[in-house]
């Protein structure tokens, strides 16, 4: 057990650094190779919760690249989990950054890094739209016309009119939380009024089976015995002799 925790956290950190030094362009950005090597080929969790996940990455504070890798590692191995993927993930930034920063000048002239920048971008905006197109796809796939007429809306106000992402996020949570609320205690309502609306019926008792117990309702006898006396051999006397 021991074994198979320290191959996890292992492979946790290298999978997070490998991700964490080799893409460029943002957190969007990371949710492809997370897709690829905690759905696809370990089936850690599903797609829907890495959806979830890098929803709710995007609304905490912090780089949504390190903050998808720690809700990651989380649900792939608890809290212990979190702190090597943290750890892996911030490692490469900070090392590139040192050496970067060191001859700034440099770099910044450089034709060839002006390039190489150039094409990350356009890189970039690939996958980005490729994230999109999954996300929408997610979104459409439930068949709620609630969600499908959101995510246009959260478009145009952030494209057309400029709103800021953190508004649009909020008023897409209280959105929902409205829309979950109202459709809970809708179905919550309904069985309710079905069953005030539905008319009172009188249960109908059973028939009551006589069984053979030797009862008659007509006789006053059990089994032979008169009532009088109780005794079998005096009623069988009555019964000869003409008397009840």
């Amino acid at each position: 057990m021991e074994k198979k925790s320290l191959s996890l956290y292992l492979w946790l950190f290298k999978v997070n650094f490998f991700i964490s030094a080799f893409t460029f362009g943002g957190g969007y950005v990371v949710i492809p190779m997370i897709r690829k090597y905690f759905v696809t080929e370990k089936h850690l969790f599903s797609e829907d919760e890495l959806m979830d996940m890098a929803a709710i990455a995007q609304s905490s504070p912090g780089a949504i690249a390190i903050n998808l890798a720690v809700l990651a590692g989380y649900r792939t191995a608890g809290f212990s989990g979190a702190v090597v993927s943290g750890i892996s993930s911030v490692t490469p930034p900070f090392l590139i950054l040192s050496v970067i920063s060191s001859c700034y000048q440099v770099f910044r002239d450089l034709p060839i890094v002006a390039a190489v920048l150039k094409g990350m971008e356009a890189a970039v905006g690939a996958l980005i739209v490729d994230i999109v197109a999954d996300m929408g796809a997610a979104v459409l796939k439930e068949k709620k016309p609630f969600f499908a007429c959101l995510m246009p809306a959260a478009f145009a106000g952030s494209f057309l009119f400029g709103v800021n992402v953190m508004v649009l996020l909020l008023l897409c949570t209280g959105a929902c939380l409205v829309y979950y609320y109202a459709a809970n205690r809708s179905r919550g309502l309904k069985p309710a009024a079905a069953k005030a609306d539905r008319p009172f019926k009188r249960p109908v008792p059973a028939p009551v089976r006589a069984e053979h117990s030797g009862y008659h309702p007509f006789n006053n006898s059990v089994s032979g015995m008169s009532v009088s006396d109780g005794h079998p051999r005096r009623a069988r006397k009555d019964r000869k002799g003409g008397s009840v």
